[in-house]
């Protein structure tokens, strides 16, 4: 496998950075910083920082959608679902619940990756697009509120599993 890109590095920098300390400072100097690249290779590859940002979250979402690839059935995407936001909650956090604007990347990417999850939800369900979002509306709730509790350092404070069953 080869090493990566000067440009990979600079994604690779901005998840890990997203991952440790979630999207409250991801200027150009905080970004290159994790890479351990110089600011000019921001701009040298991807012409600016929104840019650069962009690429992260398709990168997070790719590894969403990778990890929803491998279910075999609906209780598969649900477990799989829950699992990337248990291994990656500030990912998640950032594909859900960051105000994309305040970066300057565009909403339709967050529409986008929503449009792919529920491709899968679908296609394992056996329904339509409209049973496939009245799922992830369910598990989406359950999983961002887990997802928020834990780091909350709350963990415990809302039973969402119990509350999935019902």
């Amino acid at each position: 496998m080869s090493a990566p890109t000067v440009a990979e590095q600079l994604v690779l920098g901005g998840r890990a950075l997203i991952s440790r300390e979630g999207t409250a400072d991801l200027s150009v100097r905080r970004l290159v910083e994790a890479a351990g690249r110089s600011t000019m290779c921001v701009y040298s590859h991807f012409g600016n920082r929104k840019r650069l940002l962009a690429e992260v979250f398709r990168s997070c979402g790719d590894d969403l959608l990778a990890a929803l690839a491998k279910a075999r059935n609906a209780a598969d995407l649900e477990r799989d679902y829950a699992a990337y936001a248990r291994e990656e909650p500030r990912h998640f956090q950032y594909l859900f619940a960051a105000d994309l604007e305040t970066f300057g990347i565009d909403q339709s990417l967050r529409l986008d990756l929503i449009d792919s999850v529920l491709d899968r939800a679908a296609a394992h369900l056996g329904g339509g697009k409209d049973e496939a979002l009245a799922w992830w509306l369910r598990i989406h709730a359950a999983t961002w509120l887990d997802t928020t509790q834990r780091l909350a350092g709350e963990p415990a404070r809302f039973d969402t599993e119990a509350a999935l069953k019902r």
